[in-house]
């Protein structure tokens, strides 16, 4: 880049310099993209960027600040509108304070992944919170990207979100159930928060990069995930998104907890959240139709075995000689099988006989 062109990039940027990398958010430059009517080619034509830089970009890869410079012209905003919460120089619009609340009582301290996408295709990111008076207490915050949505399906959309925090309620306090402290807008209706008290920073799905479960604790992951689950089908709740990136592990104690209610189901003739769920190897067959029972949960909660025990998910055919491996009593590895069963009628019908099973396992490990 030229010295004048050089120049302009930091006098419209101050924060940015071209010797700088710089990470974009992809979902932004889309929102941006479509809502301006241009193609991809509008965006790789004239110099503007390469579409081999633009391809980097979407796959979460730096650039430089003359390049996000370029790009966020050719979008008609400034480069920070861009920016991907993998960015240092990001920062989440803060939570919503309201006319009559006074300061909020949460504050940002620090994001805890890159952006994700949820299964009805929000994009969120997650990120550690910290009380504004209490300085000792810190929470788990998601925060929703919804400004690009028109008034209509911002509204229908941050109904759907306080599903969580109703979920949360139900249940009470639980030690395998992640309890909500907010569900709020943020500043400007950029988006919606959801906080949670604090568990830890990783989930079981993290853990599992690694490798598998150690055999000798896989008694005691199991039967807290499943006491969870458990909980919520008693306060008339299936889960139906049961995975490893929802189970938290502590900080504390090392338990494993059960949070991410957001698309879970309410056993009391409320609507379903979503009906468009792209395709999740955990969760069951019968859930991309629309339809989720108990049996639904059961189901990913034979697959969430699964990975543990294997560190991934393995064929379904593997399962039986796997479980054997891990010293589980044949009773209960019969059980978890049958969750595993494609059609709901030859799954158990309920939790019971497995945290029967599952705690006289881990009575017996404990020995």
């Amino acid at each position: 880049m030229c010295q004048f062109r050089k120049m302009l990039v930091e006098s419209a940027n101050p924060s940015f310099s071209d010797n700088q990398w710089i990470y974009l958010d992809p979902f932004q430059i889309e929102r941006r993209r479509i809502d301006r009517g241009l193609s991809l080619k509008d965006l790789t034509g004239n110099m503007i960027i390469s579409m081999n830089t633009l391809k980097q970009i979407y796959e979460g890869r730096g650039t430089r600040a003359g390049t996000a410079d370029r790009l966020a012209k050719q979008l008609k905003c400034a480069v920070t509108d861009l920016l991907s919460p993998r960015d240092a120089r990001y920062i989440a619009p803060a939570v919503d304070r309201g006319s009559m609340s006074g300061a909020s009582e949460w504050d940002m301290d620090g994001y805890l992944s890159s952006g994700r996408v949820a299964s009805n295709g929000l994009y969120y990111i997650v990120c550690r919170m910290k009380h504004r008076y209490t300085t000792s207490k810190t929470g788990r915050g998601k925060f929703y990207h919804l400004s690009l949505m028109n008034p209509q399906m911002r509204k229908a959309i941050q109904n759907k979100l306080t599903r969580h925090a109703e979920i949360s309620a139900r249940v009470g306090l639980h030690a395998n159930v992640s309890q909500n402290l907010t569900s709020t807008p943020a500043v400007g209706d950029a988006g919606w928060w959801v906080i949670d008290d604090w568990v830890g920073e990783h989930t079981l799905a993290d853990r599992l990069e690694n490798g598998p479960w150690p055999a000798a604790d896989l008694p005691r992951l199991l039967l807290e995930v499943a006491t969870g689950l458990q909980a919520l089908h008693k306060a008339g709740v299936v889960f139906r998104e049961l995975a490893p990136a929802r189970v938290l592990l502590s900080d504390q104690d090392g338990r494993a907890v059960l949070t991410d209610f957001e698309l879970a189901k309410l056993l009391d003739g409320s609507p379903s959240v979503s009906s468009d769920w792209p395709e999740d190897p955990y969760r069951a067959p019968e859930v991309d139709g629309g339809g989720a029972t108990v049996q639904s949960d059961l189901y990913s909660f034979g697959k969430v075995a699964v990975a543990a025990a294997a560190g991934e998910l393995v064929d379904h055919d593997l399962a039986q000689n796997l479980f054997h491996q891990t010293g589980m009593p044949r009773r209960l590895a019969k059980l978890l099988i049958e969750c595993l069963e494609p059609v709901p009628q030859k799954r158990p019908v309920e939790l019971a006989p497995l945290l029967k099973e599952l705690t006289a396992w881990q009575k017996k490990a404990t020995r």
